[in-house]
């Protein structure tokens, strides 16, 4: 009586664990791919120490690289704090000159937006270029005239 009630115990186990148990199961996999989305600026030497009585056209002052991965595109954007003009250090002299990014010529007015679309993936190398008419020297006042040019990018 014994091994028979072990026997359908025994029995019993096997068919329960028959019907628990799977013939296939599933293993998901997962990884991510964090955004990317950066600036940098490389200025050239003649960014810092302009010849402002010798005209520049389309002269290359600095090099911006710009990397994203971003899925709907991205915006630069460039903005003059002297609105496009060099403002002579301690004086209100001004002296004003066009900026171009990737050759688009900007609006430094106000902040200028360049858009990409997002078929536009990984590092950018644009060339930022200056022009301006020269001065003599002698009718301008003596000093440094400065502006500072901001470079930001943004995901769409």
């Amino acid at each position: 009586m014994k091994k028979k009630l072990l026997l359908a115990l025994s029995i019993s186990s096997l068919a329960s664990f028959n019907l628990i148990a799977a013939t296939t199961a599933n293993l998901q996999l997962k990884g991510n791919v964090p955004s990317v989305v950066s600036i940098a600026v490389a200025a050239e030497t003649i960014a810092t120490s302009l010849p402002l009585d010798v005209t520049q056209n389309n002269t290359r002052i600095a090099k911006v690289t710009e990397k994203t991965n971003a899925t709907n595109g991205y915006m630069v954007t460039v903005e003059s704090v002297n609105k496009g003009k060099l403002i002579r250090s301690g004086g209100n002299e001004q002296f004003s000159y066009i900026l171009a990014y990737n050759g688009q010529g900007l609006n430094l007015a106000g902040p200028s937006a360049i858009s990409y679309n997002s078929s536009v993936k990984g590092e950018q190398v644009r060339d930022v270029t200056i022009s301006y008419t020269g001065v003599p020297s002698e009718s301008m006042v003596a000093g440094d005239y400065l502006d500072t040019v901001t470079f930001s990018i943004a995901a769409n």
